[in-house]
C-alpha cells in the first residue's frame, strides 16, 4: 500500500475501521477452530504423544485431496497458537488446546462448542426467521452438548443442594429434566437415604444419564424416564421436587400452572427447588435469554421477583432466593408445600 492511500484511509476513518474488523477475526477463528477440533476428537486424539500428518491423514482424511487439506486445516491450528509441528509430528500447544482436550474439562468443552454452534446460529439467523415468522425448536440444538456445558454451572447448583436439602433421613426426589444426572448423584451421595426419579424430554439426554449413573454406582437408588413432567399423572409421594436450568424451557404465562402441577407431586411439607439463570448478567446470560425467547415452546428468562410471586402465586409458601453465582444473574429459589 502506498502512503498516498495510507493517507487517504486516515484521513476517512477506515484503517481504524478496518483494523477494528480484523481484530474480531482472530478471536472468532480460534473459538470455531477448538470446538471442530473437540468435535471431531482431534485435539483427543494428540493429547498424549505427537501424531506424524500421514497418520492423521490415514484416520481422518483418506480421500482424493485429504491430505493438503487436513495440513490446511491444522496449519489454521498451529498459526493460532493451539497446535505445533515437528520432526514428531503434530502437537497441542496452546494453553486452550491442552486443557480443552482433558476429560475433566468436558463441561468447558461443551460450552465452547455450544457457543461455536448454537450461539453461533442464533446470533446470526435470528433476525431472518423472525422476519419469516418463525421461531427456532429444540430439534435445533444438540441436547447432548447442551447437558455436558450446563456442568459448568453445576457447583453452584451443588451449593443450592447443600443448602436446600435434608443431608440424612429418607427422601424421595423428583428431578426435572435431570441432563447428565449430576445433580441427581451429587444429592445421593450426599445423603445415602435419597432416592431419585429424573424425567428427561430428551431420549437421548435421558440415555446419557441412565448410563452415567449406572458407571457411577447409583442405579439402585436413582432412575430416569423419557417423558414430560405436564403429561404425567401426579402422586404425592415426592419430598421435593427440582428444575434446574430449565424453567425456561415453559412459556412464561404457563409457568404459575406448571408449579401448581408439580405442587402436586409433593408429600404436603415437600419443597421445590429450582435455580436459573435469570434476566441480565453476562453476555452469556443474554445469549440464554435470546435463546430461550426464540424457541417455540419456551420462554424469556425470568426476572427474580417475577419468579418469586409466580411460585407464590401458585401456592407455595416460605418463598426463598438466592444469588448463586456473585456478580451474575444466577439465582435459587425454592417454595414448601403447605403441611
Amino acid at each position: 500500500m502506498t502512503s498516498r492511500s495510507l493517507w487517504k484511509l486516515l484521513r476517512t476513518g477506515r484503517l481504524r475501521l478496518l483494523l477494528g474488523a480484523m481484530r474480531l477475526a482472530p478471536p472468532f477463528y480460534r473459538l470455531v477452530w477448538l470446538a471442530g477440533a473437540l468435535r471431531h476428537g482431534v485435539l483427543a486424539r494428540l493429547r498424549k504423544q505427537p501424531v506424524p500428518l500421514e497418520r492423521l491423514v490415514a484416520e481422518i482424511a483418506p480421500g482424493e485431496g485429504g491430505a493438503d487439506a487436513l495440513e490446511a486445516w491444522l496449519r489454521v491450528g498451529e498459526r493460532l497458537g493451539e497446535l505445533g509441528s515437528g520432526p514428531d509430528g503434530w502437537r497441542l500447544r496452546g494453553f486452550l488446546a491442552r486443557q480443552l482436550a482433558d476429560p475433566e474439562n468436558d463441561d468447558l468443552a461443551a460450552m465452547l462448542e455450544e457457543t461455536a454452534t448454537l450461539h453461533h446460529a442464533l446470533l446470526l439467523d435470528t433476525p431472518e426467521r423472525l422476519r419469516r415468522g418463525e421461531l427456532w425448536s429444540l430439534s435445533d440444538q444438540d441436547g447432548t452438548v447442551i447437558a455436558r456445558s450446563s456442568r459448568v454451572v453445576e457447583l453452584a447448583v451443588f451449593d443450592a443442594i447443600d443448602a436446600l436439602f435434608p443431608s440424612s433421613g429418607p427422601v424421595r426426589l423428583l428431578e426435572i429434566g435431570c441432563g447428565s444426572g449430576t445433580y441427581m448423584r451429587h444429592a445421593a451421595e450426599r445423603n445415602p437415604e435419597l432416592s431419585a426419579l429424573g424425567l428427561e424430554l430428551q431420549p437421548a439426554v435421558a440415555e446419557a444419564a441412565t448410563a452415567n449413573l449406572r458407571t457411577w454406582g447409583l442405579e439402585a437408588r436413582t432412575q430416569v424416564e423419557k417423558g414430560d413432567v405436564r403429561e404425567r399423572v401426579p402422586e404425592r409421594v415426592f419430598d421435593i421436587v427440582t428444575l434446574h436450568n430449565n424453567i425456561y424451557y415453559f412459556p412464561v404465562e404457563e409457568r404459575v400452572t406448571l408449579i401448581r402441577q408439580l405442587r402436586h407431586f409433593l408429600r404436603p411439607g415437600g419443597r421445590l427447588v429450582l435455580t436459573t439463570g435469570c434476566r441480565g448478567g453476562s453476555p452469556t446470560m443474554h445469549l440464554l435469554d435470546l435463546w430461550s425467547a426464540s424457541t417455540r415452546g419456551c420462554g424469556r428468562l425470568p426476572e427474580p421477583a417475577e419468579l418469586e410471586g409466580q411460585l407464590r402465586e401458585a401456592g407455595l409458601s416460605s418463598v426463598i432466593s438466592r444469588r448463586l453465582t456473585p456478580g451474575e444473574s444466577y439465582f435459587a429459589f425454592a417454595g414448601d408445600e403447605p403441611a
